[in-house]
């Protein structure tokens, strides 16, 4: 393999529940890679804004990813006193 055609991998352990989920759900060629794509950066973008918070918020199972964004933002509102605003 070249140079060239070197492609970054981001690797990790799944279950074999969650394998056979994906191979039933999303085995289309390239689907993966267009799902969790914007999820990576959507993690990366939460870790880089609140840093170890929302590391802990997502490892600790009381939300689920979908709703950190809008916890941390109330939370936001609360610490600079505008409780209630969106």
């Amino acid at each position: 393999m070249s140079v060239e055609d070197y492609k970054p991998r981001f690797l990790f352990e799944i279950t074999e529940s969650q394998k056979e989920r994906a191979d039933r759900l999303i085995s289309q060629y390239g689907l993966r890679k267009a799902i969790f794509g914007p999820i990576l950066d959507d993690v990366l973008d939460l870790i880089e804004e609140y840093g170890g918070v929302a590391i802990g918020v997502i490892i600790s199972g009381k939300l689920k990813p979908r709703e950190v964004i809008p916890v941390m933002h109330k939370a936001e509102e609360i610490k600079d006193g505008r409780p209630g605003q969106s």
